[in-house]
């Protein structure tokens, strides 16, 4: 056990053991961390500030519970990436009805919410280029053009045509599906 992981187990422990302080030095110490992660994984300031809190909540229930068997470190970083998860998941669900909110055309109310994810999501799997499809996948998780195209080492130009061609391909499928 390394010097850092041995003064935040015992700042755990003593938060255990209802010293409110010893949360309060973790959460000085850890919330930059959080909160530009969020903001370098494609969140905007004001979603970041919201996630960062309900983090540090979560964490205040949950370091009650802690098991000193992996460094505090690595599971901070798994909820952060749980909470990026949730984040993008609700990303999706507002995309997926963008998507059929502009397919005025078809007609929805027949299928539940379920089977249009379903439709969705086979539509995505169409999209046969692996380049494409992680265009759109990143697309999705709402990157900009230019956080994708240094993400997948594209020139931007790439990404934009098949952000582009992914995008009606994509449409194209919804509407033959529905």
């Amino acid at each position: 056990m390394n010097n850092i992981d041995g003064d935040n187990f015992e700042h755990i422990r003593n938060y255990q053991q209802g010293d409110e302080s010893a949360f309060s030095k973790l959460f000085k110490k850890y919330y930059p961390f959080v909160y530009n992660t969020l903001l370098t994984k494609g969140l905007i300031q004001l979603d970041a500030e919201d996630a960062t809190a309900e983090i540090f909540i979560k964490l205040a229930d949950s370091l009650l519970d802690y098991h000193f068997d992996k460094p505090f470190e690595h599971y901070l970083r798994r909820v952060v990436r749980n909470k990026l998860f949730d984040n993008y998941r609700g990303k999706h669900r507002e995309w997926y009805s963008l998507i059929i909110e502009n397919l005025a055309s078809s007609d929805t109310s027949g299928f539940e919410a379920t089977e249009i994810e379903e439709i969705i999501n086979l539509c995505l799997q169409q999209i046969l280029s692996l380049t494409n499809r992680a265009i759109i996948v990143s697309w999705l998780e709402g990157y900009t053009r230019k956080q994708i195209a240094e993400l997948l080492k594209l020139p931007i130009g790439t990404v934009h045509s098949n952000l582009e061609r992914g995008k009606e391909v994509f449409k194209q499928c919804i509407k033959g599906k529905l």
